[in-house]
């Protein structure tokens, strides 16, 4: 049994959506008395929020997939593939299955967290 690091996804890519409506409601506020700035300001507050969720969702999942895969391959483990494991847990995450290449044989097993972005590495008996 071995045991990774991996580091937790930062979000500042979220500081380009919270702009977006930050500005937004400047210009809806602004445009009171002119349609077309006002508009804009709508757009943008929409438009922020939503890119908001899909940065949330997208970024953090790759960043994610990428750190395990690296810590696997680190470990001398071939094309690691996850799936399900335990999910979110009271706020954290639970174990996730991977299978994998190891020395030509395929194993299975589940990476487990730790705390403070440890996890272990642990195959299946047998």
């Amino acid at each position: 049994m071995e045991t990774v690091y991996l580091e937790p996804w930062h979000p500042w890519p979220l500081l380009f959506s919270a702009a977006a409506v930050v500005l937004g409601a400047v210009f809806a506020i602004a445009g009171r008395g002119i349609r077309w700035l006002r508009e804009i300001g709508y757009v943008l507050v929409v438009g922020g929020g939503l890119s908001a969720v899909a940065l949330l969702g997208f970024l953090s999942g790759t960043w994610d997939q990428g750190q395990r895969r690296d810590a696997l391959v680190g470990l001398g483990y071939e094309d690691p593939t996850f799936s399900g494991g335990e999910g979110i847990v009271g706020g954290t995450p639970g174990a996730i299955d991977f299978r994998a290449t190891l020395d030509g044989e395929e194993v299975t097993g589940q990476i487990v967290p730790l705390g403070d972005g440890q996890w272990q590495v642990v195959e299946d008996g047998g």
